[in-house]
């Protein structure tokens, strides 16, 4: 059973009637820091004719400057000197004012300009020389968010409401963005847009320059060399521990694999794809080309990718309702399995690389094994579909006076009927269903998760698996509900100190972590669980042991993260 956060004190947040200003887990008060958005009057019509877009968001950790790297980025708008995005004086009124930034994005500077409404972008700003400005270099952590046809940049740790860079795109609207942190050099973010193109960047340039246009980007032309343009961009990834190399899915069912480092205009082509439904792997015929290669995974849309953590595989969710993962360098695909009904949406690996979330079109959260090949666990909760799911990495269990250590991860999951819902997944209190030869029906063991609800082998490689039956697969019930937004939402992040969601009009919200001091007042691990909310909102059941789930969940002594 959920924790609803209406129960309990909290003002209205944002002014919408019902919605809180915290929400409360174990640990304390999630307390809402700051909400960020963009002004109404910077937003643009939509291009082309697939209707209003969907706000995503990226959260990009900036690093320091590399040593020996000069200030000013080449780019043909930086013959006016250095300027600084923080420098667009984030309001629409008229006349001159004095800016200051005290964030922890780099040092405080304070930035003198006009700011006016007017074409482009709907703001125009000139910037005083000081030396905070020429020294800025844009280390920090930001949020990229699309909406429109403008890429909104925010200073996650400023609690100025508005963005401080702003990129229009005159042709086509970005839908989806990825940010490298461990790019040795050159672009490390990429967008993808309705046309199906995309385009690279450095996002320190981005925010040095004052423009509203890409600076110094790289435009990667998806159309095939007899001039045929392919379906809108869907997601987008950087592969990690690949240096340079991307990949990007369109709503036709099509992977495409890039290379920053090779020309976004060469010609190309790929064979025809004549079996819709079968998974193709195609090679560019010139090692100039760009794509190097294209992969038909399904039928309709590739809706989401996630890599694992070290890069060795690649997970898809499509239209087609089916998770599909494979081993990217050797181009195999690993196992697949399917929704109870309709599509994927999202999907997202722990941190180890062992498990994975998905969630779509039947309001439910799954969990799914690498090491089993298949779902370990199904979480309901949310009311509408499940447009995003991620690990929280950053969280650790509390202390706990057995000696037996247990694996327990904590993640999110966000949807449409404007709900957070945070789960937390004890992989040795997961009561695993066996089937034995002798028996038709299934018997229950909570023992190791490498037991399976079907057989005590994984399936084949390379095999798409239908779902299984739900009363044969535990259940997961969610630790805390919490209603977020007015409108549904479209994404989650989970960073060091806060927890982030986005709905699909563009407003952030910015949840700190509860302080170490309010942690240290609260009663130890031992009190927690012997209180009646843990009790009830804490446990994870199978839908046939449904009278021992809440007397067996017990906290494990830590974490193991690889």
């Amino acid at each position: 059973m959920a924790t609803s956060s209406s129960a309990g004190g909290g003002g209205a947040a944002g002014g919408a009637p019902g919605l809180k200003t915290y929400f409360k887990t174990p640990e304390g008060r999630h307390k809402l820091q700051y909400e960020k958005t963009h002004s109404p009057s910077v937003l643009h019509y939509n291009h082309g004719a697939g209707g209003k877009t969907v706000s995503e968001m990226t959260v990009a950790y900036l690093k320091e400057k590399p040593v020996g790297q000069g200030s000013t980025p080449s780019t043909p708008s930086s013959g006016s000197g250095m300027r600084s995005a923080a420098a667009r004086l984030l309001g629409t009124g008229n006349g001159s004012r004095t800016l200051s930034f005290a964030g922890n994005n780099g040092v405080s500077r304070a930035v003198s300009g006009s700011s006016r409404v007017g074409g482009g972008i709907g703001m125009s700003t000139s910037v005083s020389g000081s030396q905070a400005v020429v020294n800025y270099d844009g280390k920090g952590t930001y949020i990229i968010f699309n909406t429109a046809d403008t890429l909104f940049i925010s200073d996650l740790n400023s609690h100025d409401k508005d963005p401080v860079k702003s990129i229009h795109f005159s042709n086509s609207n970005p839908l989806c963005h990825a940010f490298d942190s461990e790019a040795k050099e050159g672009h490390d973010l990429i967008i993808g847009v309705w046309s199906g193109d995309v385009y690279s960047m450095s996002l320190r340039q981005q925010l040095q320059d004052p423009g509203k246009k890409p600076v110094a980007s790289q435009h990667f032309i998806n159309k095939e060399k007899d001039g045929t343009a392919n379906s809108r961009c869907t997601c987008v990834a950087w592969v990690p521990e690949r240096d340079g190399i991307f990949v990007v899915s369109n709503a036709d069912g099509n992977l495409y694999v890039y290379d920053k480092s090779k020309d976004g205009n060469a010609d190309w082509t790929f064979p025809t794809v004549k079996d819709q439904s079968q998974l193709m792997i195609s090679h560019a015929k010139s090692n100039k080309s760009n794509p190097t290669a294209r992969w038909h995974i399904c039928q309709g849309a590739i809706n989401a990718i996630s890599f694992s953590p070290d890069g060795a595989y690649m997970a898809t969710v499509g239209r087609d309702g089916y998770l599909r993962v494979f081993d990217f360098a050797k181009e195999q695909l690993i196992f697949g399995g399917k929704s109870y009904y309709g599509a994927l949406l999202c999907c997202s690996w722990s941190a180890d690389g062992k498990y994975l979330l998905s969630g779509g079109e039947d309001d439910l959260v799954q969990v799914w094994s690498m090491d089993d090949r298949k779902m370990v666990a199904w979480g309901e909760g949310h009311t509408s579909w499940v447009s995003s799911v991620a690990f929280d990495s950053y969280w650790s269990p509390p202390n706990s006076d057995e000696a037996v250590e247990s694996v327990m991860y904590r993640f999110g999951s966000v949807g449409q009927d404007t709900q957070l819902l945070l789960w937390d997944l004890a992989m040795d209190e997961i009561a695993v269903p066996l089937r034995h030869p002798s028996s038709g029906s299934p018997t229950f063991s909570s023992g190791s998760p490498s037991a399976h609800w079907d057989s005590a082998c994984p399936p084949p490689t390379g095999v798409l698996q239908p779902s299984p039956r739900m009363r044969d697969v535990p259940k997961l019930s969610p630790l805390v509900a919490h209603r977020v937004h007015a409108d549904p939402l479209s994404g989650l992040e989970f960073t060091s100190e806060s927890i982030v969601t986005i709905c699909r009009e563009g407003q952030i919200k910015i949840w700190a972590r509860p302080v170490h001091s309010e942690n240290s007042q609260r009663p130890n691990s031992s009190e927690l669980l012997a209180g009646n909310a843990i009790s009830k909102d804490k446990m994870i059941t199978s839908p046939n042991k449904a009278g021992a789930a809440s007397s067996s969940f017990k906290q494990p002594s830590s974490v193991l993260y690889s």
